[in-house]
């Protein structure tokens, strides 16, 4: 898989292996690895991560150009966190709440999860400490995602220039740098799903929601634990005490258009979402879907492969859609693409709401094509999504309107800031962690219309257009580059 050149710049990936987190790292690679001989030297890059992603690695290596090679390294099987998350999933919950039993769900939830097993945490480290001895002469420069505290330890122990690269937006990390202590007071708490800015009335909540994390943060038995083998292995600072600010370079993968108003901080590089292009669909390559497409607008749901329907969800999203259907004028009506994880459980409730041959609504388990590649569709007037990452990122680089139902954890705040910002529709407040059939129908009808719905189109457009400014995987390589030669 390596066929390594000479006099080439050393440049090392490192991330967890779920989706969510990968995404942006072959993304990027992907670029770097077809650059001309007018854009970089020879390249040697490297992905350090576990065994799931490798099978998505050796596709990259197969295209790589003649100048560059490519070489995955394996930490082997990812049981960092399978105590908490079993098979990638995540339990649902409402956003995190004082006064309310299990109301601090979300910030237990995150130090169960980041108290990685002391065990397998070191065993990651040493690991990547003997990769980054394998990788001759020296690695020139190393891209970490944030949640990979075992790698920015092993990194600075072996006095490697790094900084990160993550799919996180810029004030979720440095909202407690912002001056005048704004993120205590301005900025919504982490998990809380609070509007902003916090109104007068909720800022001692939202202060209180603030210590209470990071109480829980420094207290909880796991990180406790984590902490001392930590210690025990040599490792200096706490695990969630980095100088995130000291690094040459922090990308982001936002712009400061799709940003709560705040001041970075100056090394964080804001190239928008990191993608890599993809063609537009057509009847030569999804001759089938493209003719559904073609016909007229379309909504496509996509709640994300982490999220399991249960049949309360379904008849939900079902009943939503025939609701907006019959409220709908001629002029207005609308098609559905629904990514339905687990379809075949529900097909005898499907067959009974749309009729085993709806020309309307098309239901697929899984849906081929890029999702990028179907929401650059001209016909495609929304995007309902879960609030991740991902997902929000690629509607706001195709200029979809957007139709939020966050779960869990950060989807809340991504859905109070897109619907803020004016390019979304937080479609399930007041009902967190649920899918209500009444406010759905009704975010349907609002995207949909003449007044509200356009205007959420124009604001769209214009972050789109601030998305392509940022450059995406372009801007990431030029930041890569000239940290690997300084």
């Amino acid at each position: 898989m390596s066929n390594k050149m000479p006099d080439a710049l050393n440049i090392v990936f490192i991330s967890l292996s779920v989706s969510g987190q990968l995404n942006i790292h072959l993304a990027s690679i992907e670029h770097m690895l077809i650059l001309g001989p007018t854009e970089s030297p020879p390249l040697n890059i490297h992905l350090i991560s576990f065994d799931p992603a490798e099978k998505r690695a050796r596709t990259l290596a197969a295209s790589a150009s003649p100048r560059h090679s490519f070489t995955f390294h394996s930490l082997g099987e990812l049981t960092l966190f399978t105590e908490t998350s079993q098979n990638g999933t995540i339990d649902r919950h409402r956003p995190a709440e004082l006064f309310r039993k299990d109301g601090l769900k979300p910030y237990t939830y995150l130090a169960e999860l980041f108290g990685y097993n002391p065990d397998h945490y070191i065993r990651a480290y040493e690991r990547i400490l003997e990769i980054f001895k394998e990788i001759k002469p020296k690695i020139n420069v190393a891209a970490v995602d944030t949640t990979m505290p075992m790698a920015m330890d092993a990194c600075t122990t072996a006095g490697i220039h790094w900084g990160v690269l993550c799919p996180n937006s810029g004030i979720e990390l440095f909202k407690h740098q912002q001056p005048r202590l704004e993120g205590f007071w301005k900025h919504p708490a982490a998990y809380s799903g609070l509007p902003f800015p916090v109104p007068l009335r909720l800022i001692p909540y939202n202060i209180a929601l603030n210590l209470s994390l990071i109480k829980i943060i420094l207290t909880h038995p796991r990180i406790r634990a984590l902490e001392v083998r930590r210690s025990k292995a040599g490792i200096r600072g706490g695990v969630f005490n980095k100088s995130f600010q000291r690094l040459p370079f922090f990308i982001c993968s936002s712009v400061m258009e799709m940003e709560f108003p705040h001041i970075p901080s100056p090394n964080v590089v804001f190239p928008g979402p990191i993608l890599v292009p993809v063609p537009p669909l057509s009847s030569a390559t999804y001759p089938d879907l493209t003719a559904f497409f073609d016909r007229k607008r379309t909504i496509v749901i996509n709640l994300g492969s982490n999220f399991w329907y249960s049949h309360e969800d379904v008849e939900s999203v079902a009943d939503a859609i025939l609701d907006a259907q019959q409220r709908c004028q001629e002029k207005e009506s609308f098609q559905v693409l629904w990514k339905l994880n687990g379809k075949k459980a529900f097909e005898i409730m499907l067959e009974n709401k749309f009729g085993k041959q709806s020309d309307t609504v098309r239901i697929d388990e899984w849906i081929e094509p890029d999702t990028l590649a179907v929401l650059q569709h001209p016909n495609v007037v929304a995007f309902v999504n879960h609030g991740g990452a991902n997902s929000v990122h690629e509607a706001a680089y195709a200029g979809v309107p957007q139709i939020l139902l966050p779960q869990w954890l950060d989807l809340y705040e991504y859905a109070v800031r897109t619907e803020w910002l004016g390019h979304g529709i937080y479609a399930n407040k007041g009902h967190p962690a649920e899918i209500v059939a009444d406010q759905l129908a009704d975010a349907f009808l609002r995207v949909l219309s003449d007044d509200e719905g356009k205007i959420l189109k124009a604001k769209s457009l214009e972050i789109a257009e601030a998305c392509q400014r940022g450059g995406g995987v372009q801007t990431v390589a030029r930041t890569l580059l000239a940290a690997a030669t300084t």
